[in-house]
């Protein structure tokens, strides 16, 4: 999977965008390529800032290595193709036709997820010279994404990797003292009102030491490499201390690595650890 670097807070404009959108209005995956031979965010904000831009032109850019540079928050409009914007979300690959072999897997990967999230059919992806022309820009002579367009439509159509499915049980609990219906809900990942139900419970308040609960179909509680995980929307920082960009908060990732003691959980897609109370597993 790729690394993807955050740099939502420190792009131009970043904090002062002139338009944004809700995400509900985002209906293409827009793909570019740089035409040159090397580039990155920083680099290319020199020529952005020539044009008087006041945000770059991709949400986001990857490298010639495969790491990818996310730019911008979907909610900000940026000035990839005149005259599509606010429909549109961009994504720039380093290069002049010439791209790595990390570039290609990183854009398939980037691609699928944005479609995921955005909910974009593969046909609504679209290279620059794809969409039509606009007052003031031809964009069907333009070379850019420097690609067959078609060709990577069909190569989005073939499955990718799908996480294995997560093992379900069924078993009881017995209560301690102390312990709660809430408690005992919350611990299972079920609810109060399943348990009631199960157990013919009448005061969810009142439940005694040594009874023995029956538990419903749930998953497995335990988080392993392949699990799929939900990250908490009040999810706040990285297992490293850095911010977790709003975008990645709600959405679901599958678990690559697991370390200190099952506390920490290396995402893919994201590929930056979060610790295991951030996320729900799903």
């Amino acid at each position: 999977m790729s690394r993807t670097i955050d740099l939502t807070r420190q792009s131009m404009g970043w904090n002062n965008p002139p338009n944004t959108r809700t995400t509900t209005q985002i209906r293409n995956i827009g793909i570019h390529h740089s035409a040159t031979n090397v580039g990155s965010q920083t680099i290319f904000e020199n020529h952005w800032r020539n044009l008087r831009w006041r945000v770059g032109g991709y949400h986001e850019i990857i490298l010639r290595n495969g790491d990818v540079e996310i730019c911008y928050v979907p909610t900000t409009v940026v000035n990839g193709v005149g005259g599509h914007n606010t429909n549109s979300y961009h994504i720039g690959v380093v290069g002049n036709s010439n791209f790595t072999s990390e570039q290609e897997r990183a854009l398939l990967e980037r691609i699928r997820f944005n479609m995921n999230r955005f909910q974009i059919p593969v046909e609504r992806v679209l290279g620059h010279n794809e969409f039509a022309n606009t007052p003031g820009f031809n964009h069907r002579s333009n070379t850019c994404p420097g690609r067959n367009m078609n060709s990577l439509r069909n190569d989005l159509r073939l499955p990718s990797v799908v996480a294995p499915p997560v093992e379900k049980t069924t078993d009881t609990h017995t209560v301690s003292a102390g312990e709660t219906l809430s408690a005992i809900a919350r611990r299972y990942r079920t609810t109060v009102a399943e348990l009631t139900r199960l157990n013919s419970i009448t005061n969810p308040d009142l439940i005694r030491i040594g009874q023995v609960l029956r538990l419903p179909t749930v998953m497995d509680n335990t988080i392993r490499v392949g699990s799929r995980v939900r990250v908490n929307d009040n999810a706040q920082s990285w297992a490293t201390g850095q911010r977790i960009p709003s975008w990645v908060r709600g959405q679901t990732y599958m678990v690559q690595q697991i370390r200190n003691n099952n506390n920490e959980l290396l995402l893919s897609n994201v590929i930056s650890w979060i610790s295991s109370s951030d996320v729900t597993l799903v």
